[in-house]
């Protein structure tokens, strides 16, 4: 018997798991020796033999562990709350009572076969929302401070104490202070309206001031409520493919828009083309078709450029121009002022306007403004002319010169010649023509615009020229056109029901308040600049007196009270550590609702854990689609936390026990002449009875708006369903079988009249002020002066939404699992600074520090940190807002003017940062 025959025979001892890891080391370790390379095809004898995996073997527990990660007890249809923009569905499984995964949602009907669907959408981020849920960050019971704001000691409290304490000292502030000084924040209501509207209820029966949070972001595009009249409107994502030229204009669409950036790029596919203009070589700008790699700022000088050529070429499209524009309207020479009727007629409105007729010779009102008994912008046969001096006489028998809008913005952008423009935005002047050339003869055409160039001071003027340029070659009102602004999840489209709920006595009956004007006049911020010679309290001030903007509290008297929910106001506040040295320490009591410790509720007094995303039921809509999906309730809220609107209707009951074992009486508000009965809140706070449950205030919502008629939560629990209908008062456009929807249909379709003055786009701004500070027409402003040399830039991330996930185990590990701050290779070497070295970010607002990650696609002369971190997580010193402050615009303080006028969240000044300015420098660590 041979050896091999004898040793076949010998009884072969079971492999065991030490063996196959000794083994593996072994393999491992063979690989490294020479001969042994690929090439070489070595022939590894080790794992030969008698292994055989599937034979019983020591420890095979961890096979039934992974196949129950795959296994569930039921599945829940959830989403998350967090301003996101993408409003994504996703299932939520359940064992054992334990949430244990979450899967995209792949079941969106599909608009039409022509059309990319929307399957599946969701991103990283909310791949691993289960994670946070049982993640130590989450607050689990109420809590009560016992050191300094900020300092981290707590003591447990019961909700009956918490709820009692914030119960007596909002009444104290009422009947010794005015409810005016009750002041509460939470930011956009679509992403879950019922959480929202649990708070709005309260506010608003206890006369409290609620404060606003689209424009204190930066999110609102002040350009569209001056140009038409609406906060803002979009077309949603799937449109995209409709468009045969595309700028990303600011926006960062595959970082920032993850979910939808698909549509954009399956347009290239099909015979679009795309521009990319951002300061930095990013994601989304390797899949461009032309990149400019533009000089921060100046955005508005670039467009105002093209928009130079556009007319000098003849690339615009005239009769679009004449009809859906007010650059045929008449202005009077002398005084800058649109031709009125008043001027022309002796107790004529002031809101009809003139054009002048080529063909009658003469000025005739415009159809369709504000004052026109004209509801239509149809010219009925007329002629309108776009260019032209001509003479009119005034009601005081005078002759006086006018011109049209048009012959004035050809004045004024004469001078941003292509040597000009591409001096100043660093591009080369070829590329600015061909741009040009491109924009106005291939159509439609649209514009991607986000937060990149919307968060500078001078984000109404960049606006207004952005939309002039999709104005002038008439793609506005068009499927795969227009200028669509994607910053924040904004769009709630059963509004109507929505405000039916979250105000309920009428929002006449509510105060408003404007967040960037509240916390710059109630802080020690101020702005060093002046504006035409003058300082911003100096416009303030005209402002409030004029009625423009309010200003709450009244009298001069301070906030007290300050309750945040859905927010994390103190991190994301531009200047924050200015506002917590002066705001922050004159609050008697801040209270923070929130599922997690951030910094907001690190620094307040009261701390009240509410449900997580998959713990409450709610719904969920965005402006980058036209459907409506919900919250589900995948388990019981953890803990001893509750669901917003169970903290909010106890916090009524408890308040109105207050109200009653005191013996309170009603408290009369003079502002609205309501009487206050507080000892009846809770049963005022639910409807009189009839919304008790989140469940029913969902289906308050729906069953109350024209987009979601005959929809009810258990309805949309099955799938997302898309919006049936829109309602005239608040759309632009109908929802269409088969069609994406786009806005300003009904305006280019049905020539209805715009939400403006003039009834039509509006380029020319004839308030005083406006002429005053030179900007009556889109204009190019440099970027504010600071003495520093580096811009200090702190967009939207790809690891986190804002301050949530930016702690995220998971999210951190993609990153270098703390704040990063990236500069250009050339900036770092005059520094003598090297990648991962810590640093000193400066200015004579502040400092932090953190560490250099050294990027060539960066932008020399501007430094970036994505936005949101927590000041407690991963700075030496300070956070990314320790340098910033709050400036206010002039300009965004006018009201009473036609459509502009203060509404929450739609016009009022806007918290910008981008101008800020910085130096870097080693840090002694």
């Amino acid at each position: 018997m041979s050896e091999k025959s004898s040793d076949k025979n010998k009884p072969q001892k079971p492999f065991s798991r030490r063996n196959f890891i000794q083994a593996a080391a072994m393999t491992a370790a063979t690989l490294a020796l020479p001969g042994c390379s690929r090439n070489e095809k070595p022939v590894l004898t080790t794992l030969t033999g008698d292994f055989d995996p599937l034979r019983s073997y020591p420890y095979r527990g961890w096979e039934d562990f992974y196949r129950k990660i795959w296994t569930w007890d039921k599945v829940v249809r959830s989403t998350h709350s967090a301003n996101c923009t993408g409003s994504c569905s996703w299932k939520v499984y359940v064992r054992n009572g334990v949430m244990v995964r979450e899967e995209q949602a792949a079941d969106y009907p599909r608009i039409s076969a022509d059309l990319p669907d929307y399957n599946p959408r969701g991103c990283q981020k909310g791949g691993c929302f289960t994670e946070y849920v049982y993640s130590p960050q989450r607050l689990r019971y109420p809590l009560i401070r016992t050191g300094e704001r900020g300092e981290g000691k707590w003591r447990r409290a019961t909700w009956d104490e918490a709820l009692t304490t914030v119960a007596e000292k909002l009444l104290d502030n009422i009947y010794n202070y005015g409810p005016d000084t009750n002041s509460f924040f939470s930011v956009i209501p679509a992403m879950s309206p019922v959480s929202f509207c649990a708070g709005s209820r309260l506010a608003h029966y206890i006369g409290g001031v609620f404060l606003s949070f689209y424009d204190w972001y930066c999110d609102l595009p002040p350009g569209e409520p001056l140009t038409w009249g609406v906060q803002t409107e979009a077309c949603e994502c799937a449109d995209w493919f409709n468009s045969k030229y595309i700028v990303l204009w600011g926006s960062n669409i595959s970082q920032t828009r993850i979910p939808d950036a698909h549509f954009a790029y399956e347009a290239r596919y099909n015979g679009a083309k795309i521009v990319c203009i951002s300061p930095d070589y990013n994601a989304s700008a390797t899949h461009a078709d032309l990149y400019f790699r533009i000089n921060p700022g100046t955005d508005g000088i670039l467009a105002l450029g093209v928009a130079k050529l556009l007319i000098d070429q003849n690339l615009i499209d005239v009769p679009y121009v004449k009809e859906q524009t007010d650059l045929p309207l008449l202005v009077i020479s002398d005084t800058n002022r649109f031709l009125r009727e008043s001027d022309l007629t002796k107790g004529g409105k002031e809101d009809i306007f003139y054009f002048w007729d080529t063909k009658q010779q003469r000025a005739v009102p415009t159809p369709g403004s504000m004052g026109s008994e004209q509801k239509t912008i149809h010219f009925n046969g007329t002629d309108p002319a776009l260019t032209g001096t001509f003479h009119v006489q005034l009601a005081d028998g005078k002759t006086a010169e006018v011109t049209t809008v048009f012959e004035l913005l050809k004045k004024k952008i004469a001078g941003y010649t292509m040597d000009k423009v591409s001096a100043r935005t660093g591009l080369p002047a070829h590329e600015i023509e061909l741009f040009a050339k491109e924009l106005g003869t291939r159509k439609p055409a649209m514009i991607i615009h986000g937060a990149g160039t919307n968060h500078w001071f001078h984000n109404d003027l960049s606006n207004r020229s952005f939309i002039l340029l999709v104005a002038l070659t008439g793609n506005t009102g068009k499927n795969g056109g227009g200028f669509n602004h994607y910053v924040g999840q904004e769009r709630l489209w059963p509004e109507q029901g929505f405000f039916k709920l979250a105000f309920p006595e009428t929002r006449k009956k509510q105060r408003f308040q404007n967040t960037t004007l509240w916390s710059y006049v109630h802080s020690t911020n101020k702005d060093p600049h002046l504006y035409n010679g003058k300082p911003i309290e100096w416009y303030i001030q005209e402002s409030v007196k004029n009625g423009w903007m309010p200003l709450w509290p009244k009298d001069g008297k301070k906030p007290r009270a300050f309750i945040v929910w859905r927010a994390n106001y103190l991190n994301q506040a531009k200047g924050n550590e200015i506002l917590e040295s002066s705001l922050w320490k004159d609050l008697d009591l801040i209270v923070d609702i929130n599922y997690r410790m951030d910094t907001t509720a690190l620094y307040s007094d009261v701390v009240l854990p509410s449900a997580s995303y998959y713990e409450k039921v709610d719904i969920n809509s965005t402006d980058c689609h036209s459907y409506i999906h919900p919250f589900g309730k995948a388990c019981e809220p953890l803990f001893e936390s509750k669901t917003d609107w169970d903290i909010f209707r106890a916090l009524a009951e408890k308040i109105a026990e207050v109200a009653t074992k005191k013996g309170l009486k009603p408290f009369h508000d003079e502002a609205f002449d309501w009487t206050r009965d507080f000892t009846q809140l809770g049963h005022d706070w639910t409807g009189k009875g009839a919304i008790q449950s989140d469940e029913q205030a969902v289906n308050f919502i729906l069953g109350n708006a024209e987009e979601t008629k005959g929809m009810t939560y258990q309805l949309i629990q099955q799938k997302p369903k898309r919006f049936v209908a829109t309602d005239p008062e608040s759309w632009n456009s109908d929802i269409e079988d088969g069609v994406a929807y786009t806005p300003f249909k009904h305006q280019l379709e049905k020539k209805r009249p715009w939400r403006t003055l003039t009834g039509r786009q509006q380029f020319y701004i004839d308030h005083p002020w406006y002429i005053e500070l030179g900007e009556a027409l889109p204009t190019f402003k440099e970027p504010v002066e600071e003495k520093y040399p580096l811009y200090w830039n702190t967009p939207h991330g790809r690891w986190s939404i804002h301050s949530t996930w930016r702690d995220h185990r998971a999210m951190l590990r993609l990153q270098r699992g703390g704040p990063i701050v990236y500069m250009h290779p050339d900036d770092a070497r005059k520094r003598g600074l090297q990648d991962n070295d810590w640093v000193r970010i400066h200015n004579e607002v502040g400092h932090c520090v953190c560490r250099l990650q050294i990027l060539p696609g960066e932008k020399p002369g501007r430094v970036t940190m994505y936005h949101g971190w927590e000041k407690f997580l991963g700075f030496k010193e300070g956070g990314w807002q320790s340098l910033t402050y709050i400036k206010i615009k002039p300009t965004q303080l006018i009201g009473k003017y036609g459509h502009v006028n203060f509404r929450l969240n739609y016009w009022g000044p806007t918290g910008n940062n981008r101008d800020i300015k910085v130096d870097v420098e080693k840090a002694k660590v």
